[in-house]
């Protein structure tokens, strides 16, 4: 079972393997940066080191604003009306979150433009 808090340290100072970083790790990871440091302070915390965990890869277009707000604010929700006792218990609780369909009400065009990865935009559908 990952240790999602010790992810969360080595994600802010830039020790994680991009490869080994699976999209359930992005939701625990926010899930403990929006425990400890409520939404505004965890969504910079999670954007930059998102930001950074990208470049390393070699991959600075996938960072994309959109995305990570869309997903940053139903985490931050789901946390709030339903509260669990871990980030593994949340995750488990919490099965969508891991299929994209958080992005539902974005259409593809809008999630795919070059100023989604720049700027949270609101949905569209």
């Amino acid at each position: 079972m990952p240790d999602y808090k010790d992810m969360l340290r080595r994600f802010e100072r830039g020790e994680l393997d991009p490869a080994g970083f699976r999209h359930a790790d992005h939701v625990g990871v926010a899930y403990e940066a929006l425990l400890r440091d409520g939404f505004f302070k965890a969504l910079l915390i999670y954007a930059e080191g998102l930001t950074a965990l990208v470049e390393e890869a070699g991959l600075p277009d996938k960072f994309n604003a959109t995305v990570t707000f869309a997903y940053m604010s139903a985490i931050a929700e789901r946390m709030h009306r339903h509260p669990a006792a871990s980030a593994q218990d949340f995750i488990s609780a919490n099965p969508d979150l891991l299929s994209g369909a958080v992005l539902d009400r974005h259409s593809k065009a809008r999630l795919n433009s070059e100023l989604a990865r720049q700027v949270a935009l609101p949905p569209d559908l």
